[in-house]
């Protein structure tokens, strides 16, 4: 009682457990018991063994080996005793097996040995009698019995089935041959009114869309003239503008040559202003006695100085005016240029964006157009697969039954 009081808990919870469990599969001893009850003790034993393990390890610490040492013990007296109950359980019933089938061997050899000669002599006369006796009750005469019968049997039922098979012939290749031609014929009417509207709507679908396209294509010529109206204007205008190019070479040709006759006028003018000063140092040293000569002087050097200042004005005003001229020209015509030519990229940008439009409008359409007919076509293709296998469906059983019915009388 001592020893028990010194085991854990655990412990003497696992043995009760596996003594319960050896006490239950020797009551009930049977096959099934000597299967599955030493496999059970077993491991259940095992189990019992890891846990104890587990359980001492739990809370063993390296560093304080000394301490942990009791629970490390504790656990594998679990472990042990555990495992020695479940392997012991095991060979008990083990041994139990051993000297039950000993004991029932010896009563059967006991009893065989009793048997006489004279008793397996009279045995095997009376199997023989049975085999092959002369009455009617023997093996023989009863299987010869049961052959001769079949035969029977087989004949009538192969009259039957031949004649079964010749009224069914007779009968059923005229009517079976008219339910064809009648299903075949409403076959070909359905399929011809489904896919009457299918077609039509497709040639609709067609026709407007040769319209479209013959719309498509006068717009399409009508831009094209369009285009070549303005590539033609683009290129009168470039021609237009290499005039304008030209004539301002010459303008410019025109310019510096006024500019070196305005130079020439300029000496020209410093050169009388010279001559005109030194006649006029000249008359001022004769101003005594040529006072008419010195008047008619300056007269004349009033003209010559109003003249020089009214050409140079002119040939100034004239250079100013031509030099804007051009200027202007040539800004219109850059202008008319660029004008022109976003016109024409605008044009172009619109052409190509309703062409696109027209395009993706058409591609929708054309898309839609075959996905409504695609569709329409699938399910009237569905429901007459679905009718054609509804009609003829009962038609195929009937031939694939002849046909069986053929295979057995041939």
């Amino acid at each position: 009682m001592s020893f028990f009081t010194t085991l854990p808990i655990h412990t003497l919870l696992f043995l009760g457990f596996i003594s319960i469990l050896i006490l239950y599969f020797h009551i009930r001893y049977d096959d099934k018991t000597l299967v599955y009850g030493p496999t059970i003790l077993t491991t259940t034993g095992i189990f019992a063994t890891f846990f104890g393990i587990a359980l001492g390890l739990a809370d063993f610490d390296a560093a304080n080996i000394q301490a942990s040492i009791p629970m490390l013990l504790a656990g594998l007296k679990t472990a042990f005793w555990a495992s020695v109950a479940g392997v012991g359980g095991a060979l008990t019933i083990k041994f139990r097996h051993f000297f039950t089938n000993t004991e029932q061997k010896t009563t059967d050899s006991e009893n065989q040995e009793k048997a006489t000669s004279a008793d397996l002599v009279e045995l095997l006369q009376n199997i023989q009698q049975s085999l092959v006796g002369n009455n009617d009750s023997t093996l023989v005469s009863q299987l010869k019995l049961t052959r001769q019968d079949t035969n029977d049997r087989l004949d009538t039922i192969k009259n039957i089935q031949l004649e079964s098979l010749r009224k069914l012939s007779e009968i059923g290749s005229k009517p079976l041959v008219e339910t064809l031609r009648d299903v075949i014929k409403d076959f070909n009417s359905k399929l011809t009114e489904q896919f009457g509207d299918n077609f039509k709507q497709l040639n609709e679908a067609v026709g407007k869309l040769l319209i479209w396209q013959s719309q498509y294509k006068a717009h399409i010529e009508a831009t094209t003239e369009r285009h070549t109206k303005i590539v033609d204007s683009m290129g009168t205008a470039s021609d237009n503008y290499q005039k304008l190019v030209s004539e301002a070479e010459r303008f410019t040709t025109i310019t510096a040559n006024l500019s070196k006759l305005l130079t020439a006028l300029e000496t020209q003018k410093q050169q009388l202003t010279n001559m005109l000063g030194s006649l006029a140092g000249l008359l001022k040293s004769a101003s005594g006695s040529l006072p008419e000569v010195e008047k008619k002087v300056l007269e004349l050097t009033e003209q010559l100085t109003r003249s020089v200042t009214a050409n140079q004005k002119e040939v100034g005003e004239a250079l100013t005016k031509n030099t804007q001229l051009i200027r202007s020209s040539i800004e219109n015509v850059g202008q008319d240029f660029s004008r022109i030519n976003q016109a024409f990229n605008d044009h172009l940008g619109d052409m190509a964006e309703k062409t696109n439009k027209q395009i993706s409008i058409l591609d929708a359409a054309l898309t839609e157009e075959l996905k409504k007919s695609l569709e329409s076509l699938g399910r009237q293709l569905a429901a007459l697969s679905e009718k054609f296998v509804d009609d003829y469906g009962p038609l195929t059983d009937r031939l694939r039954d002849i046909v069986h019915l053929a295979r057995q009388s041939s």
